[in-house]
């Protein structure tokens, strides 16, 4: 082998060396650009990987719902609102109530997702709380402030006729 060639194995060797560096520098970038975003969506909402808060709708209500947002119960001027202790007994309820912890399990992983959320909040509780919504029936009652529960009875439904909902067929 000859100087000049042993000197171009050299030269090859550097640049071959120098390209595997650069090529390890720029996965290195492509890596830390990845773990970046993963931590910008687990920040702001859009990673999948988040667990809920709260593990149960009646920790969410219990915990959280009631506490932040006290209704008073009774006469308010003109309206009156409802609830029920035993509020997990009302189906209706329970799936207004799940509704909205589901959506606020989701909002508070977005950095704007409490406005929305709120929105439909505004809307839910003059619902379940008003004089038409789930706990109408129960109240306090008698002077030991023993509660009264009372279910809503079901509503009569008629089984629809045959092939009435295969009308797109």
């Amino acid at each position: 082998m000859t100087a000049t060639t042993s000197q171009q194995a050299r030269n090859d060797a550097a640049t071959r060396l120098d390209e595997l560096a650069a090529e390890v520098a720029r996965l290195t970038a492509q890596v830390d650009d990845l773990q970046q975003t993963h931590a910008e969506r687990v920040h702001t909402g859009d990673g999948e990987d988040q667990p809920p808060l709260y593990s149960t709708v009646e920790e969410w209500v219990t915990t959280y719902l009631l506490p932040t947002f006290p209704r008073p119960v009774g006469e308010v001027g003109m309206t009156r609102w409802h609830w029920c202790q035993q509020w997990w007994r009302h189906d209706e309820a329970v799936t207004r109530l799940t509704a909205l912890w589901y959506g606020w399990e989701q909002a508070r992983l977005q950095m704007t997702g409490m406005l929305p959320w709120l929105r439909e909040l505004d809307h839910q509780l003059p619902i379940l709380y008003g004089d038409d919504g789930p706990f109408r029936d129960c109240a306090a009652g008698g002077d030991l402030g023993v509660h009264r529960h009372s279910s809503c009875p079901e509503m009569p439904a008629q089984p629809a006729p045959e092939n009435w909902w295969r009308w797109w067929d």
